[in-house]
């Protein structure tokens, strides 16, 4: 079963590549008559609001961590976190838990601590971005659509419950225990995780609005079309992390942005756009870490 595992880690993203590129092919003449732009006011907007959520989220796993008693300086928690997100993009779910884990120790946080912290953050953005995926479902999905202010109410109510410590503190428990680590509990106040969600939220909203910028850059859309492409982005990154197969949701959260923007703009183009978009932010995620590793290394040494 763990090979099979492994196989299909390696083999779906191969199929979603091969589906994209055929979808493409097939529309070929759709995406050569599209209204491709190029306007570097809203490149250079998406790359600057990206930098909102590849600074941001090294703080917010410091911050939490600092309530797991161990402090970390912000270049520190930016170069575990930054370093290892980029494994990510190596077949297999682990490698980028695993590399945030080894990268934490060498500044002396042990094992427990680091799988908590993450924890504790992956629960929170996750949560957070429920929202923006969901705001237009209604329009994905017009059979839901007498359920989606439900929906809309119920998801921050059903976040705030999770959120609490008490729940964190009890699935840490049980992880520490199945996975034989020491157990550390949070210290940490409802109120506090509750602003750490909405922090996240907000930068859904931009990483999101990022998103749809770069769509802008390239494809000439209508600026009312921005909230919709930030909530399509948003939605493709919840399947694409639900699923857990492919490295960095790859394929899987490309063709689904492709197949949500397509029936809006033509699926040929749709499916471009994403692949586009994949690149876009791939690039984006390496200037600014290494640039942040760069700059926060040259400030360091001056100190």
């Amino acid at each position: 079963m763990q090979r099979a595992v492994q196989i299909l880690k390696y083999l779906v993203p191969v199929v979603i590549a091969f589906f994209i590129g055929r979808v493409i092919y097939q529309n070929w003449q759709e995406v050569r008559n599209a209204a491709w732009s190029f306007r570097p006011i809203e490149l250079s907007a998406s790359f600057l609001l990206t930098g909102w959520w590849f600074v941001l989220r090294p703080r917010v796993w410091g911050f939490v961590l600092d309530h797991f008693g161990h402090k970390l300086t912000f270049h520190q928690a930016f170069q575990v976190v930054r370093k290892a997100e980029l494994s990510r993009y190596v077949p297999g779910t682990i490698w980028q838990y695993v590399s945030r884990i080894y990268l934490a120790s060498l500044y002396g946080v042990p094992t427990h601590a680091t799988i908590a912290t993450t924890l504790v953050e992956t629960v929170i953005l996750f949560l957070a971005s429920l929202i923006p995926a969901l705001w237009f479902l209604s329009e994905t999905l017009p059979s839901l659509n007498r359920y989606h202010l439900i929906m809309l109410w119920i998801i921050p109510i059903a976040a705030f419950v999770a959120i609490h410590p008490g729940a964190l503190n009890f699935w840490a428990k049980r992880l520490s225990r199945r996975l034989k680590q020491e157990y550390e509990p949070l210290k940490i106040r409802w109120l506090t995780m509750a602003g750490i969600w909405a922090v996240l939220l907000l930068s859904w909203l931009i990483f999101g609005t990022a998103a749809a910028l770069f769509v802008r850059g390239v494809l000439a859309t209508p600026w009312g079309m921005i909230p919709q492409l930030a909530s399509d982005y948003a939605l493709s990154w919840v399947v694409g992390m639900i699923s857990m197969i492919a490295p960095a949701g790859m394929g899987i959260r490309d063709g689904m942005f492709g197949l949500l923007v397509g029936q809006r703009i033509g699926i040929g183009t749709a499916m471009t756009v994403a692949v586009g978009l994949r690149l876009w932010l791939t690039l984006t995620e390496l200037a600014w870490t290494f640039g942040g590793l760069w700059f926060l290394g040259r400030n360091k040494s001056r100190d």
